[in-house]
């Protein structure tokens, strides 16, 4: 205990972790502020570390990391951030999926087998360049995956697209009326790693990110990774993806 007081006063304040409403990984409603927030806290916990959790839009949660306003956030890799953020290792893994409604068939191969129907996407959502600058795809947007579940299920577009464990976790909430109405198109569209970023420059960035790394081993080893899943009503994977 004296251990971790003595890097805890070394490291100085809280880190401040920045996300936006993202169940049931980021939302300060969710024990533990979700999924994804308990995870990051109990790693750096252990190392030593506070982590306060913010929740904003996530263009402000971006915006903040280049500005300095705040420390860290959890994304997939892109390149677009490697100027401005360094990412650890991935903590788990995102099954994107698309979403039919419960009567329809839709096999999905790719994106040209998609060009026929209408596709219901959350503004700001970051599904990939090869979605998002397709021309020949019908293309509406929502402004979260709840309102585009609700457009499927009246019949104003054919498929969405959510990481599989949001759109359960609307399904057996405010969707729940509508649960029936859906299911998901075999396969998933992709899977994406969830990684830690902590601002480029911070003067303990590589401190930071390295501590992450450890500790999430170390967790998934003794069983507490697990046990957060678990906490949140949710399978554990067995292993960390790479």
């Amino acid at each position: 205990m004296l251990a971790a007081l003595g890097a805890g006063s070394a490291h100085g304040e809280a880190l401040r972790l920045a996300g936006n409403v993202w169940p049931p990984y980021t939302d300060q409603r969710l024990p533990g502020g979700g999924l994804s927030v308990e995870l990051i806290r109990t790693a750096l916990g252990r190392a030593g570390y506070q982590v306060d959790f913010i929740e904003v839009p996530w263009e402000r949660a971006l915006l903040g990391l280049q500005q300095g306003s705040y420390d860290m956030a959890n994304a997939w890799p892109t390149s677009r951030r490697l100027g401005y953020a360094v990412y650890s290792r991935p903590f788990l893994s995102n099954r994107v999926r698309w979403i039919q409604r419960r009567d329809d068939d839709v096999v999905s191969r790719g994106l040209d087998s998609l060009v026929n129907y209408r596709l219901g996407l959350v503004r700001g959502y970051a599904y990939g360049e090869a979605l998002a600058g397709d021309p020949r795809l019908n293309k509406g947007y929502a402004a979260n995956f709840v309102q585009a579940a609700k457009m499927l299920s009246a019949g104003r577009i054919d498929l969405t697209l959510e990481d599989e464990r949001t759109a359960l976790f609307h399904m057996r909430r405010e969707l729940k009326p509508l649960q029936d109405a859906y299911r998901f198109v075999p396969g998933e569209f992709r899977v994406l790693d969830l990684a830690l970023i902590v601002r480029a420059d911070h003067p303990h960035q590589g401190e930071i990110i390295a501590a992450f790394n450890r500790q999430i081993e170390a967790m998934l080893a003794d069983g507490s990774y697990a046990d957060v899943f678990h906490r949140h009503g949710l399978p554990a994977p067995t292993s960390l993806p790479r």
